[in-house]
């Protein structure tokens, strides 16, 4: 996914080099992963673009930021096609608030002019008030850093967060990328957000859920499960017993108590930072590991979309692997949008036969979970 991801990029920017900024390709995956249950029913030609939109986006929104180059759009599909779907999907993904233009800084003389020219000024003289001493006129036009390190900011003035514009707790998404990151599986960031999102803020603001919003610590870790022997069983067909359960569980915490200590949020207090964040022990990650099995949350798309994502991987692999080999043998014809053959109605396909056999462990997973626990159970009373 991230060689499709970065290949995107790079057309899109032809005068850009090979080095693509981390942060721009993050947020290119990011997006495609939120896409995929944010809109989850595209047109069969609008599918085909939809990775190359979600990366235009992207270009488009950290331009300014990043210094990028000239964006050329080249999409896959036709002109009047792909500007809808850009448009659709540029209003649907939400903005981070990261990515928001500061502020202008406003001057004395600045500040004078605009006295001057308002209609305020004109209308009616300004009130007299006492002359300001010397300490406190410059007190205004001081940077945080000339007042000192102490100095409140706007975002912690009141010792609380800002409130995020994607619902989610702050410390949320530097935790998954920290968890990602650790374990190797960097690329499965953005399907976890999805995940996330999907379960707190379904619709762009925080859910009524009261389990979900008082158990964000223990959902998060559960997610992060899913998703790791989700691809795995993709990939070895192998299912989840409790020989690996436990070791697998084992690990998660230990991330999750490191992500604790080494994570940090800039610009805001300890206190608001970590608002809603619990200690996780073996129990309420057992118990978090059940309910989301119990919920319907795994039957949304951004669980169902771990297939594609592990498909795309796997063919950035094999087309680095094949680079340089192009003539040696004869080229596969791509299905086309237009053609009457597509990869949906095509039910005995490998990747169909992967997903199936996925569902297939990822049930039998289930009923040895829950055989454990009536086991554990009665061994209690």
């Amino acid at each position: 996914m991230s060689r499709q991801t970065e290949l995107a990029l790079m057309s899109l920017m032809p005068a850009h080099g090979s080095e693509l900024p981390p942060s721009l390709v993050e947020l290119a995956g990011s997006l495609l992963a939120q896409s995929r249950h944010r809109a989850s029913t595209l047109k069969a030609d609008e599918e085909v673009a939809r990775l190359y939109a979600c990366a235009n986006i992207a270009c488009d929104r950290l331009k300014m930021p990043l210094d990028l180059p000239p964006i050329e759009p080249r999409p896959p599909i036709p002109p009047r096609i792909y500007k809808r779907l850009y448009t659709h999907l540029d209003n649907v993904l939400p903005r981070p608030s990261a990515t928001t233009r500061p502020s202008r800084k406003r001057t004395p003389s600045s500040k004078q002019l605009d006295l001057d020219s308002s209609p305020v000024s004109t209308s009616r003289p300004l009130p007299s008030r006492g002359t300001p001493s010397k300490e406190s006129s410059l007190s205004r036009f001081r940077t945080p850093s000339k007042a000192g390190a102490d100095a409140p900011t706007r975002a912690t003035r009141n010792g609380t967060a800002p409130k995020s514009t994607t619902g989610l707790h702050a410390w949320i998404q530097p935790v998954i990328r920290y968890l990602c990151t650790e374990s190797g599986n960097r690329t499965l960031a953005p399907t976890v957000l999805a995940g996330i999102e999907f379960i707190v803020a379904p619709v762009g603001r925080r859910t009524d859920d009261v389990w979900v919003n008082k158990h964000a610590t223990d959902l998060v870790a559960a997610i992060y499960f899913f998703v790791v022997t989700r691809v795995r069983a993709i990939t070895s067909s192998a299912g989840m017993d409790r020989e690996g359960y436990v070791p697998l569980r084992k690990a998660i915490l230990a991330l999750m108590s490191q992500a604790r200590n080494d994570v940090i949020i800039k610009d805001m207090d300890e206190e608001g930072a970590w608002d809603g964040w619990n200690g996780l022990k073996s129990r309420e990650f057992d118990a978090a590991v059940a309910h989301v099995n119990d919920r319907d949350w795994l039957a949304g798309d951004w669980y169902k979309g771990i297939v594609d994502v592990v498909d795309s991987a796997r063919g950035g692999d094999a087309e680095m692997t094949d680079s340089g080999d192009e003539d040696s043998g004869a080229q596969v014809p791509a299905r086309r949008a237009d053609t009457m053959l597509q990869e949906k109605y095509d039910l005995t396909s490998e990747a169909r036969r992967s997903d199936y056999a996925a569902w297939k462990n990822d049930m039998l997973s289930r009923i040895n979970q829950a055989l454990a626990t009536n086991g554990a159970s009665a061994v209690d009373t």
